[in-house]
């Protein structure tokens, strides 16, 4: 079975002309560190997981650990392309594949455990009943938080073995500023940086459909195309959102949530977002300053739906109990490590389509911009916390969402 499969021929009947070459750097072990970055229907995700079983079933010692930032997001995603790989390759007798959490070639024994990065200490625990772990896979990279969360777990995963493979897949967030932007740029020597995209893959591959539907945004929306199909990065200059339009329609949707950013000088504003493939709908928008708690509940009364979850400020614990006492689904959202960024790029990859009413947002996000260096005349990947009260509560309202990867 391993000679069928491991014939250059056959190889390349799996994978697009595109990765010909990255086929051949990996089997001669070349580098360690593998960044694939492109557009949509590119299928560097199909070509890493061709990649890891084949290895694996090729090197008896090797075992794989494949990576999403939330571990729910696994099921639909990485498990789903390598059971795909296990059925293309035609070894689905010599995997068992049946558990969610793992997938087990038989001969050897050898395993590709799937995890989420929710809690990156548990990974450091991690253990094979033989062997090492040779390939490491994040599959949607610009969810992270930062470039420091892959390298915690790096060191904990690559020990007592050779020719390690680490594969770091994404599609590239508008903005230059993003960490993984970043990371692509990066020069080192045990590192690879590889763009793709559908232009390169056989047209039946992707179906005609594809093809069409890449076509329309091209002509309705050249810029989106470009990040959203080629994996350009759009947005260059200090503004940070060029992806809303502004709207008179009212338009329905079946997920909705609040958002709230609490203020007293500054503005408190209550945003109603709703969800729908992949754009935001800003239906709502309460804004105001100058009052307390109490006279911001009274004012807000009737017009939000209270059944909605309003993700709020984690920080003001006691505003939020207020909320809930008034019969709010009110709630705090966490925050981490570059959580702002995370949210950013999250809306950077959504369309944004705001009410004509939602004055408030409107003004902010037209404004919203990236702190600029002094001393560099570069733009940093620090947003300017001025003028983002409204920007703030967008952010608490897609919290949930985008953890959930949706």
């Amino acid at each position: 079975m391993c000679r069928t499969i491991t014939d250059t021929r056959k190889i390349k009947t799996l994978i697009a002309p595109s990765f010909y070459i990255l086929h051949n750097d990996i089997k001669q072990n070349l580098h360690t560190h593998y960044i694939l970055k492109g557009g949509r229907g590119s299928t560097k995700s199909s070509f890493i997981s061709v990649e890891i079983v084949l290895g694996i079933m090729q090197d008896k010692d090797a075992n794989g650990v494949v990576m999403r930032k939330v571990a729910s997001t696994l099921k639909d995603s990485v498990i789903s392309q390598i059971k795909w790989a296990i059925g293309v390759l035609g070894v689905e007798d010599s995997w068992k594949t049946s558990s969610s959490t793992e997938f087990t070639y038989l001969p050897t024994g050898q395993k590709i455990l799937f995890k989420g990065c929710d809690d990156v200490q548990k990974l450091k625990s991690i253990k094979f009943p033989g062997g090492f772990c040779k390939f490491v896979w994040f599959e949607e990279c610009d969810e992270f938080s930062d470039k420091e969360e892959f390298l915690s777990v790096v060191q904990s995963l690559l020990r007592g073995g050779q020719n390690y493979k680490v594969f770091y897949s994404f599609n590239p967030p508008k903005s230059k500023y993003n960490f993984m932007n970043k990371m692509a740029e990066e020069q080192r020597d045990d590192m690879i940086i590889h763009h793709s995209t559908y232009l390169n893959v056989p047209k039946k591959w992707l179906g005609e459909q594809f093809f069409k539907e890449a076509e329309i945004l091209k002509s309705q929306n050249p810029l989106l195309y470009d990040n959203l199909y080629l994996g350009k990065i759009t947005n260059t200059e200090g503004q940070i959102f060029n992806n809303f339009e502004i709207t008179d329609k009212v338009i329905n949707t079946d997920i909705k949530f609040l958002g709230q950013d609490f203020g007293y000088n500054h503005y408190n504003v209550i945003l109603e977002l709703g969800f729908l493939d992949d754009a935001i709908f800003v239906s709502k928008e309460y804004a105001v300053r100058g009052l307390d708690t109490n006279e911001i509940i009274s004012g807000a009364e009737g017009k939000f739906d209270k059944s909605l979850v309003m993700w709020c400020d984690s920080a003001e614990p006691d505003r939020i109990k207020m909320w809930q006492k008034a019969g709010y689904r009110a709630s705090g959202v966490k925050k981490e490590s570059k959580s702002i960024n995370g949210q950013i790029d999250y809306l950077l990859s959504k369309k944004i389509i705001i009410n004509r009413d939602c004055k408030r947002l409107i003004e902010e996000i037209r404004d919203y911009h990236w702190i600029k260096d002094k001393k560099t005349g570069e733009y940093t990947d620090i947003p300017a916390p001025v003028n983002d009260d409204a920007i703030a509560a967008l952010r608490y309202g897609v919290e949930y969402m985008r953890k959930a990867g949706k």
